[in-house]
C-alpha cells in the first residue's frame, strides 16, 4: 500500500504528564508484577502505536469527527481490507514512539480490590505497577500527509480539509490534556499536556518543497494557542476539607511508626501527601453499586471477580465491567468495558523536598545489641525503650520543621483482648496521621459522555440511570455518607464537602444543562431534563416487576 505525498505537515512538541503514566511493557520485575514500557536503550517511552491508538479513540468521539463513523478514521490511520493482506489504505497520520527527556524516575504504585460484603481487601487481588511521576517529559513528533491521488473520502472539503481538521483536533486535544494514554485512565492515570508546539508545512509534490524538506530549511512556526475541544466531557470539581485525620496507607512501613501516610513524588522532587484517584474512585463505586442492589433487593457476589463480571445496571457505564476472560462461550464472552468515570489522584496543596521526607520515614532508633544472656536481657529491653523514645523525639522536631506545608501527628493503636478487656499482646502500632487542618486540591471527576452515548446503544437501560445516579452519588458525597482512606468504620475519612460545580462543551441533551451550575441548583431548582430522568428512575423502582430488569 502506497499513495503519492501532496503537503506534509510536520508537529513537534514537548508531552507533559500532569498526572502518573503507566504504558505497559512486556515483562513483570522485581518489584511490580506491571511494567512499562522502554525502547532499545532500555528507558521508558510511550510506542508511536499506544500514541495512535489513544488519538483515533479521542477523534472518534469530538464532534467534527463523530458524524462520520469508523470511515473517516480508516481514512486517517489506514485500515487492511479483512481477509487480505495488501487490499486496504496505509495511514496518513505517522506518529513517533515518544521518548524519555531526562533521567527517568520511575515509581511504583500498589493496588487492591474491594471485597463487596466485607469492605476490606479482597484476597487475590494485590497487584503493584510502575508508573512514571507527574512532571516527566517525553519528545512528541507526528508527520500528517495529504495524498495527491484522486481517491475520495466520505469527510466534507475533501483530503486537504480531513488532514487539516484532524491536526487542529490532535493538537487542541493533546494542548488541554483530553487524550488520556495508558492504563489506569479512569483512575486519573495517563493525562498529558503537549507543549512548546513547533509545526512545520511544506508542499513535497514541488521540487523545491521536497529539497526544503530533505535540508531542513522549512521555517518552523509555533502553533497558534488551541481553544479548549468541545469533546462531550463533564468536569465535576468537589471542593473539600477533611473533617477529621484522613489517611491512605503507604504498603511501606516506617521505621519509628509502623504506617506511613502515602505520597507522591513530582518528577521535579517535591513530594506531596496523595489521596489516589483510584481509592476516590473504588468508594464512589462501592457506594454506587450498594444503592443499586439496595434497590434492586439483591446481595453482592460472594466472590469479588463475579462483582466486577456482572456490575449492577447504571454502575455497568459508568465504572465499566471486566473482561470474561474465564469464558470461552463466544455467546457470552465479552473483552470488557472501559466505564465513562475517571477521578483524578488528589494532593496535599503544601508540598515538601524529598530528602525532608526521606529524613522522616528513615528515622530509626539506634543499634542495640542482642543481649548474651538472660540477665542481660532486661537491660537490653530497657535500652532498646530508651533509644526508641529518643528516635520518637527526633521525628517529632522533623515533623514540626514540615509544619508550614502539612501537619503530621504519631499516633499509637492497640487492639483489645476481647477476653481480659487489656490490651492484646504484641497488638501495639502506631500510624503517622496528616492532621484534619492539611488542605487539599479539589477531587476532580470527569465523565466521558461520547463513550456513555456508544453505551447506550448495548445497554440503553443503564445508560439511562446514569444521570440520576451519578447526581445520587454526589449528594451522598457532600452529604457525608462516603469515607475515604483508612479507618472509615473507626470514625475517620469523613469530608466536608464546601461546593461542587459542573463544566464541559459539546454535551448531549440532558446534561448540557449542568454546565456553569452548582449541585446545590441543580437539586434544588433542577432543569426539566433531569425531572425527567430522576422521575423515569422513581418510576422503573416503584414498580416491582421492573426490578429485576434494572438489575
Amino acid at each position: 500500500m502506497s499513495y503519492a505525498v501532496g503537503t506534509r505537515t510536520e508537529i513537534l512538541g514537548i508531552l507533559t504528564c500532569t498526572s502518573p503514566l503507566h504504558v505497559g511493557g512486556w515483562d513483570s520485575t522485581a518489584d511490580a508484577d506491571l511494567a512499562i514500557a522502554r525502547d532499545g536503550t532500555g528507558r521508558p517511552c510511550i510506542p508511536g502505536t499506544s500514541l495512535a491508538g489513544a488519538l483515533r479513540a479521542y477523534l472518534a468521539g469530538t464532534d467534527a469527527f463523530r458524524p462520520y463513523g469508523p470511515a473517516v478514521l480508516a481514512d486517517l490511520f489506514g485500515h487492511v481490507v479483512p481477509g487480505s493482506r495488501i487490499k486496504g489504505s496505509p495511514s496518513r497520520l505517522r506518529i513517533d514512539d515518544a521518548h524519555l527527556l531526562g533521567d527517568p524516575a520511575v515509581q511504583v504504585r500498589d493496588g487492591v480490590g474491594i471485597d463487596r460484603r466485607s469492605g476490606s481487601a479482597a484476597a487475590g487481588f494485590l497487584y503493584t505497577r510502575q508508573v512514571l511521576p507527574a512532571g516527566t517529559r517525553f519528545a512528541f513528533r507526528m508527520l500528517a500527509d495529504t495524498p495527491t491521488a484522486a481517491s475520495s473520502t466520505a469527510y466534507p472539503g475533501g483530503w486537504a480539509a480531513l488532514i487539516r481538521d484532524a491536526v487542529d483536533a490532535v493538537v487542541a486535544g493533546l494542548t488541554h490534556t483530553r487524550v488520556p494514554l495508558g492504563a489506569n485512565r479512569g483512575r486519573g492515570h495517563g493525562r498529558t499536556s503537549l507543549g512548546e508546539i513547533t509545526v512545520r508545512t511544506t508542499d513535497l509534490s514541488e521540487p523545491a518543497g521536497l529539497i526544503a524538506w530533505l535540508t531542513g530549511t522549512i521555517p518552523p512556526a509555533g502553533a497558534a494557542p488551541a481553544a479548549a475541544p468541545a469533546d462531550g466531557q463533564l468536569h465535576v470539581t468537589v471542593t473539600w476539607q477533611p473533617a477529621n485525620p484522613l489517611l491512605v496507607r503507604d504498603s511501606v512501613a516506617g521505621t519509628v511508626v509502623d504506617t506511613i501516610p502515602l505520597t507522591d513524588t513530582h518528577a521535579d522532587g517535591n513530594v506531596r501527601l496523595l489521596l489516589p484517584g483510584s481509592s476516590i474512585r473504588g468508594a464512589i463505586r462501592a457506594h454506587a453499586e450498594r444503592i443499586m442492589r439496595t434497590l434492586t433487593r439483591q446481595d453482592a457476589p460472594a466472590d469479588l471477580g463475579d462483582a466486577l463480571l456482572q456490575p449492577p445496571a447504571g454502575v455497568d457505564v459508568l465504572f465499566g465491567a471486566a473482561p470474561t476472560s474465564r469464558d470461552h462461550d463466544p455467546v457470552t464472552a465479552h473483552s470488557g468495558r472501559r466505564g465513562a468515570v475517571a477521578v483524578d489522584d488528589c494532593h496535599s496543596t503544601g508540598h515538601v523536598t524529598t530528602s525532608q521526607w526521606t529524613d522522616v520515614v528513615t528515622t530509626r532508633p539506634a543499634h542495640v545489641p542482642a543481649a548474651a544472656n538472660r540477665a542481660e536481657e532486661g537491660d537490653a529491653r530497657g535500652q532498646r525503650n530508651v533509644e526508641r523514645d529518643a528516635a520518637r523525639t527526633v521525628l517529632r522536631d522533623r515533623l514540626q520543621q514540615l509544619n508550614e506545608q502539612f501537619t503530621l501527628t504519631v499516633s499509637d493503636h492497640v487492639a483489645i483482648d476481647r477476653w481480659t478487656g487489656g490490651a492484646g499482646d504484641h497488638r501495639l502500632f502506631s500510624a503517622l496521621d496528616p492532621a484534619a487542618t492539611v488542605t487539599w486540591e479539589p477531587i476532580r471527576i470527569r465523565i466521558d459522555l461520547a463513550r456513555l452515548h456508544r453505551a447506550a446503544d448495548r445497554q440503553p437501560h443503564s445508560a439511562v440511570l446514569a444521570l440520576p445516579l451519578l447526581l445520587l452519588l454526589l449528594r451522598d458525597l457532600r452529604d457525608g455518607w462516603l469515607t475515604l482512606g483508612y479507618g472509615g468504620t473507626r470514625g475517620r475519612g469523613h469530608l466536608t464537602v464546601t461546593g461542587v460545580t459542573f463544566d464541559g462543551a459539546g454535551l448531549p441533551a440532558g446534561w448540557q444543562h449542568l454546565t456553569g451550575r452548582t449541585l446545590d441548583d441543580v437539586l434544588t431548582d433542577p432543569p426539566p431534563e433531569v425531572t425527567d430522568a430522576m422521575t423515569r428512575w422513581a418510576h422503573t423502582f416503584d414498580r416491582p416487576d421492573e426490578r429485576g430488569a434494572a438489575a
